[in-house]
């Protein structure tokens, strides 16, 4: 077997290597991406119709109006493309009549609007960046006209609707501190995975895969554990999958405990993944990137619409799709390659009736990372390093070539059907099947001993099978009692989740801390264990919410779930687990409007974790209660600059009032719910435009936790460095804040960046393990060559920080070094 080193970079076995070669030319990439062309075109016979931009670019709706936003919403579906084609079907789903006052408007060329908007919202989101103005001329027709370049043109509603039919209202009037990441700023900053999307939430950190739970997209969030909390479309997603947001339209993080809209879990908050779904018009992107960390990426995203082929009113189809290898910038070894298309079709888009039809699949091979060791408490060589980062270079890998890989698949089919009744009364139905499958080894270092620089090299076995059944109907009514104005939500939820996890075990092997060779070849046999650890977890749930208008200037939102969660099985040593939880939650807000462009509201929610939540992806012990966690946040939203860009400000406070915490008396569980958190914060946000050139996405967060109770503390503990009480929760810092900035400047040229900063943080909560405060910097250029085409360039960590990124138990992952990379898009 033989190994090269390649850019200080160790590459795989030869038969890995002749793998990759195959698919590194740039040769393979270009014909990738030209095949993926080829087939959007092919397969539905489509021509390319480039709409005439003519407008005033970078320009947005002027409202020559009141605002009449507090009205009822509908879910449009708008694609970019002729405004004239797009207010066509804007007039079909509202009614409302639109007067042009020149025929020139038809072909400037709109965004589209896609979510669920008032019609007068769905309207400004269509004009944004037309150079367009509107006004109503009567309560049913609107006049649009064209101006010419002002400083005073307005541009309204820059922050992204929440997809959930739970929320109702715009994001300004919800109650709660909700941080929405759209595709575009995904694109600007270059993500290729959904770990580097969501480093631009503040209060949100990555754990490494460690004590029973899995590596992949392992989150906390306001110091609390989001592992099982991370949704795809509204259904929770389980499975330990490292995920690619090549079919994702937005990223939306909820903040504060949540069950009532989520059902279990959901103590610091939830993380929803919203995919791409069929559009009206023509639209066709592709994306060829290539990196210094080896980056080879190609994606495209095409969406086409059938009625022209006689598929009928509203068709359209639409594919996304991925091809992406790579290394990780400062890592040996680290490798990722992966796969993933995603294809979907609706039906009756703009009408009362749509039928949408999705389809995921995302394959992946990869070489996992579990990182350097940290150093004993207790250790007698490296005393200045105690319960600090092993102090090795960033790019030392403990693992074996020969052994280590990662292999994931995930497969996600859904079925949605939405009906409009009339404009006070609809219907929607979603069902989802998902399947996934884990497959990896790791090696996670830990030092053997105290009185030597002896590195034991350890083997983590994943070997997983999850499927998942859900189906969710969701009714909404508008309606009013007397002068209150009602927007009422109720559904039922029905989901079945099946785990199937085995263990493989094997003889530790040993290296050294500063020199390990990753081209060793492991001698060890591995065995796996007979016995099949399965968990099914069945749900089912009843909700209702109800958003209340008072007047101009008051809200009260409020609402109640009921949940029964019945899971039973077997663990990993073949005993048999069972549980059934029964509870209601529940969340009620109130909010004052002292105009009509902000709120201030008042909220407090409750969640409940049981303790199978996770089915056998934890730790905790069946036989243990429910935590309960409760939140209080006060705060305020304003659209600012007349409505270009949203501020908020929230203080909070969560309390998990029966913590699990290890039990004191032998012969019974080995947890019980004694413990108590609390965690205070503040969170500030912005996001939108400054100008019309100038764009920001940015927040701050400041959380101030504590473990009131445990059974850790002073009294039962004799050792300082094991007991909790009264420490910090762990990987949760003080202070994290982000900002991401772009400008717009003459000869089509745009240029960005960001800063992102982590304070230092706990690896344990006895707080005796920690690592330092880092800050890291991004920069972006893009340039339009034509009308079509554009070449952006992002530099990744330009001040080469060498951090930790995810913290284990055990062991933590160094984030990836300075990069660069840089993408080619065409656009039709």
């Amino acid at each position: 077997m033989r190994f090269v080193r390649k850019q200080g970079k160790i590459r795989g076995t030869k038969e890995r290597r002749e793998q990759r070669k195959a698919r590194s030319g740039p040769g393979y990439w270009v014909t990738v991406s030209a095949m993926g062309a080829l087939v959007a075109y092919g397969a539905f016979d489509s021509k390319v119709v480039l709409a005439n931009t003519t407008g005033v670019m970078g320009m947005a709706p002027t409202e020559i109006a009141p605002r009449r936003e507090q009205g009822p919403t509908r879910r449009f579906d708008i694609a970019k493309g002729a405004l004239g084609d797009a207010l066509e079907i804007f007039k079909s789903a509202t009614g409302l009549e639109v007067v042009l006052k020149s025929d020139d408007i038809r072909s400037i060329e709109t965004k589209g609007v896609s979510g669920d908007f008032t019609d007068e919202q769905a309207l400004r989101e269509l004009l944004r960046d037309t150079g367009i103005t509107f006004k109503f001329i009567s309560a049913n027709t609107i006049s649009l006209e064209v101006v010419g370049p002002t400083s005073d043109i307005t541009v309204t509603d820059t922050e992204r609707a929440v997809s959930s039919p739970k929320y109702t209202s715009p994001l300004v009037d919800i109650p709660q501190t909700i941080t929405v990441i759209p595709s575009e700023v995904i694109q600007q900053q270059g993500a290729t995975t959904l770990r580097d999307v969501l480093r631009n939430v503040p209060g949100l950190t990555i754990v490494a895969g460690e004590g029973g739970n899995p590596a992949g997209d392992n989150l906390t969030l306001r110091g609390f554990s989001a592992r099982n909390d991370i949704f795809v479309d509204g259904v929770r997603d389980l499975s330990p999958q490292a995920r690619d947001p090549f079919n994702l339209e937005q990223v939306e993080v909820t903040k504060g405990p949540a069950s009532a809209y989520t059902g279990r879990g959901s103590a610091g908050g939830s993380i929803n993944l919203v995919s791409k779904a069929p559009r009206l018009n023509s639209s066709y992107d592709f994306n060829l990137n290539f990196g210094t960390d080896h980056t080879k990426r190609v994606t495209g995203d095409v969406n086409v619409p059938l009625e022209p082929l006689g598929w009928g009113s509203g068709a359209a189809f639409r594919i996304a799709f991925v091809a992406h290898d790579s290394d990780v910038a400062g890592r040996d070894v680290v490798e990722n390659q992966r796969w993933g298309v995603a294809p979907s079709l609706s039906f009756g888009l703009g009408t009362p009736t749509r039928l949408t039809l999705g389809y995921m699949k995302l394959n992946q091979d990869n070489i996992s990372d579990y990182g350097i060791p940290w150093v004993p408490a207790t250790h007698n060589v490296l005393k200045e390093f105690r319960d600090r980062p092993a102090p090795v270079p960033r790019d030392t890998f403990y693992g074996y070539l020969s052994r280590d890989y990662e292999k994931l698949t995930s497969d996600v089919a859904t079925v949605k059907l939405e009906h409009d009744f009339n404009d006070h009364l609809s219907l929607r139905n979603q069902f989802r099947f998902g399947h996934s499958t884990r497959d990896s080894i790791a090696t996670p270092p830990r030092f053997a001993s105290n009185d030597n620089l002896v590195i034991n090299r350890e083997m983590r076995s994943w070997l997983t099978n999850d499927n998942v059944w859900d189906n969710q109907t969701d009714m909404t009514a508008r309606f009013s009692t007397g002068s209150v104005r009602h927007t009422l939500v109720g559904g039922l939820a029905f989901t079945r989740e099946e785990n199937e996890r085995r263990t493989r075990t094997a003889p530790i092997a040993t290296t050294t801390l500063f020199n390990p060779n990753p081209q060793d070849e492991y001698e060890g046999e591995i065995t796996t264990s007979p016995i099949v650890g399965s968990v099914t977890g069945k749900s089912a749930a009843a909700y209702v919410f109800d958003t209340l208008n008072i007047g101009k200037d008051f809200l009260i939102n409020g609402g109640l779930r009921f949940d029964y969660f019945d899971a039973d099985g077997s663990d990993l040593l073949g005993k048999e687990v069972s549980r059934v939880d029964q509870f209601v939650t529940g969340r009620i807000a109130a909010t004052y409007k002292p105009r009509e462009n902000g709120s201030i509201y008042a909220a407090y929610g409750t969640s409940v974790s049981p303790s199978l939540e996770g089915l056998s992806y934890g730790t905790a012990d069946s036989r243990v209660d429910p935590e309960e966690t409760y939140t209080f946040e006060a705060g305020t939203k304003w659209d600012l600059l007349r409505g270009r860009l949203l501020a908020t400000l929230a203080g909070f406070r969560v309390d998990k009032t029966n913590a699990r915490t290890p039990a004191l008396v032998p012969g019974g569980p080995t947890q019980v719910t004694e413990g108590r958190q609390r965690v205070l914060g503040v969170e500030v946000g912005l996001s939108g435009q400054i100008t019309r050139d100038w764009s920001i996405l940015g927040g701050y967060t400041f959380l101030d936790t504590k473990i009131l109770e445990s059974n850790s503390g002073p009294d039962t503990v004799p050792f300082p460095t094991l007991r909790d009480e009264g420490m910090q929760i762990q990987n949760t810092p003080k202070h994290s804040a982000n900002i991401w900035t772009t400008y717009q400047l003459p000869w089509h040229l745009n240029v960005g960046g960001g800063i992102r900063f982590v304070d230092d943080r706990y690896g344990n909560n006895a707080n005796t393990r920690r690592v330092d405060s880092y800050w890291t910097a991004d920069l972006m250029a893009s340039y339009s060559i034509t009308e079509n085409v554009d070449v952006r360039v992002n530099v990744f960590n330009i001040n080469n920080a060498y951090y930790f990124d995810r913290l284990g138990g055990g062991h933590l992952i160094p984030g990836p070094s300075r990069s660069a990379s840089i993408s080619l898009g065409f656009n039709f």
